[in-house]
This record gives structure tokens, sequence and C-alpha cells, in this order.
């Protein structure tokens, strides 16, 4: 049996034992696609994982073991369906303070990830601590920057300004209908409101009326939809969601100028790797911003219901090349090629996979393409 088919069979093993876990345990009951999602993630998470100990290229290796930590983290995606029900049953913070924290833990290792590679690929004569260090400042840097007040402050989506504006103009709201305003206007809900300046996360002053008039204009769509605080408190995780996606997508930028430019030694599939990386953080932009910007409660999860579809579109060609790295890399062929490009890399053509091939094929001249694909062309390609 070869190693893909055995990794798949552990792999039914595993989503047939969290399926009966589903069944038989209190939990959040998560939808279909959530429950693909953590399935594939989980998959990819033993993929690289195997990729790591097969790895014939010890430079290779700390790759394919961050992604392997990084897909892994949907075990506590799994896990965070049980909190609050079947683990600390009846705690009402339990479960918001777990996904939370997994949500983080997700937004950093998937940056580390891809800035990892890029470093790797940048400072390839860099010995493997330096490389560590490099993306760990970079990325857990801008985490901090974004992210400290998620650790000095558990509860601190319900301290921003939207949220303590919104129960000040909710509690006003209440006032007024208690008093036989049924439907006040802006104005009225204005003028029974203290809405405060703010200024670096913190209240500074007060608002004028005719400023306290289009605060309130903009809080009332929430205030009216159902659930529509939801968004609201969610705002500031989804929004650092996206500066940490945002730095995803500038370092695979960096990847592929660089590789263009200089045409570094690099092992069979793992451009396209990187390639797939940048649909898949620009579509975590994407539904973040759609998440934000989704008032009802109803609307944010029919655009997370969607997301789910587009990702998990991404998240299959993922597998599958990194399937094809490990089924290349187990091969004799494969071993002889990575083993070569490690130490005599300049004299060896780049490899060229099935897709290159079909590219060129069809829109390219194959006569004039005679290393990897996209290289540019120099005596050392030709080589």
């Amino acid at each position: 049996m070869s190693i893909l088919k055995r990794l798949l069979v552990v792999w039914i093993g595993a989503v047939t034992f969290g399926a009966m876990l589903l069944v038989s345990l209190p939990n959040a009951g998560p939808s279909s696609n959530a429950l693909i999602v953590c399935a594939l993630l989980f998959l990819g998470g033993l993929i690289c994982a195997t990729l790591y100990f097969k790895e014939p290229s010890r430079s290779n290796k700390p790759i394919f073991l961050n992604f392997s930590v990084f897909f892994l983290v949907s075990v506590f995606g799994f896990v965070s369906w049980f909190v609050g029900y079947t683990v600390f049953p009846g705690n009402q913070w339990a479960q918001f303070y777990f996904s939370q924290y997994e949500t983080l833990l997700y937004f950093l290792l998937l940056p580390l990830s891809v800035v990892y590679v890029v470093i790797d690929s940048l400072f390839n004569d860099f010995p493997r601590y330096k490389k560590y260090i490099i993306s760990i400042l970079i990325v857990c840097g801008t985490f901090a920057y974004y992210n400290h007040s998620f650790f000095e402050d558990a509860k601190y989506v319900y301290t921003t300004q939207d949220m303590v504006d919104y129960k000040a103009t909710n509690q006003s709201i209440r006032f007024l209908e208690s008093i036989g305003k049924v439907s006040p206007t802006a104005q009225e809900i204005a003028s029974a409101t203290s809405l405060g300046v703010w200024e670096n996360g913190s209240q500074v002053g007060e608002l004028f009326e005719h400023h306290k008039v289009s605060r309130v204009n903009q809080l009332l769509p929430y205030l009216q939809a159902e659930d529509g605080y939801v968004s609201l408190v969610m705002k500031p995780l989804y929004l650092n969601n996206i500066y940490m996606s945002v730095l995803c997508v500038v370092f695979v930028f960096l990847f592929f100028g660089y590789q263009y430019r200089n045409d570094p030694p690099q092992g069979a599939y793992i451009e396209k790797i990187i390639f797939l990386f940048l649909p898949y953080c620009s579509l975590e932009i994407l539904h973040h911003y759609a998440y934000i910007k989704s008032v009802e409660y109803t609307t944010l999860i029919g655009v997370q219901q969607i997301g789910y579809y587009l990702t998990l579109l991404n998240l299959l060609l993922l597998l599958v090349f990194f399937g094809l790295r490990l089924r290349f890399i187990t091969s004799v062929k494969g071993e002889f090629y990575e083993r070569e490009l490690v130490s005599d890399a300049e004299h060896i053509s780049r490899w060229r996979d099935a897709f290159d091939n079909l590219v060129v094929r069809h829109f390219l001249n194959p006569e004039a393409v005679h290393g990897r694909l996209f290289a540019p062309r120099s005596p050392r390609n030709e080589a």
C-alpha cells in the first residue's frame, strides 16, 4: 500500500471517530461545510507531517513542518464545537474565549508558514535558526501590533467604540420606547444618548449634537437587524485577520518576484503550492471584509457558507499539490532529483511537471522553453 493510501486510511479513521463524537456528545452543531473544511485541513496536516519526515532536503523540512502545524490547528477548531457544551458546559464565555484564541492562532501560523518559505528562498545560505528568527520577528511583530489588545483583555471586542456606542444607543431606544416613543428618530435618540469621542482606543471627550445624529444613523441598521451586534462585536478580530492575510499576500508576491528575477533552486511543486496560497489568503481577505459589511447575522452566516465553498475548492487544489509532492519525493526519480538539486543545482534542468508541460504545449512554444516554466532564459537554465 502506498504512503498516500495509508494516509487516507488514517484520515478516514480519524474523521469517522470525529463524526461519532459529534453524534454522541453535545456540541454547537457545526454546518456541513465547516465540517468538510475542518476534515480537509486535518488531511493537509497529515500529508505535510509525512512530507516533513520523508523530505530528502534538510532545508525543505521546516517548510512542511510549519505547514503541518498550521493545518493541524483544525483539531482546535473541532474541539471548539464542544466547548460550552461537553467541555465547560453552561459556561457562556468558554466557547467565545476558545474560538477567539483559536482564530488568532490560525492567523498567526498561516503567515508564519508562508513567510518562512519566502525567507528561506531569499536567504538560502542562512542557517535554519536565523531564518526562523527573521520570520518570527516579521510575523509576530505584525501580529502583536494588531492583536495585543486581545491578550490584554479577553473581552476586548466588547469594549471598542462600536460596542460602547451600540450599547448606549440601544439603551436610549429602550428608554424612549418605555415613555411611548415607539419609533424614535435619529435626532431623538441622539438627544437622549451620550456618545464619546475616541482616540487610540480610549474615550477622550463627547460628540457634539450633529455628530451624534450622524453616529446614530450609522448604528441604526445594526440596532434594527436581528442579532446585528454580532458583526460589530467581531469587527476588530475580522479586521486584524485581514491585516495578517494581507501580510501573506505581500510575501507571496515577493516570493515570485524573487523567483522570476533570480531563479533560485526550488523543489518540485513548491512554487505551485505557494502560488495557491495567494488565492487562499485573498479569499480570507474577501470573506472577512464581507463579514464586516454584513449587518444582519443571517447575512453573515450566508456569506460564511458561500466562503466555505470557495475555500474548499482552493484547499482541495492545495492538497492535490502537497500529495503530488509527497508522491514525487518518495519515487526513485524524485529522490534523485531533489538530492541533485541540493548538491549541484547549477548543472541540472529545473523540474517541469505535467501542469507545466500542459501550459507549454497549448500556450507557448515548446522549443523556446527548455528549463523550468517562466524562468528567465540564461545559460544556467539550459544546462
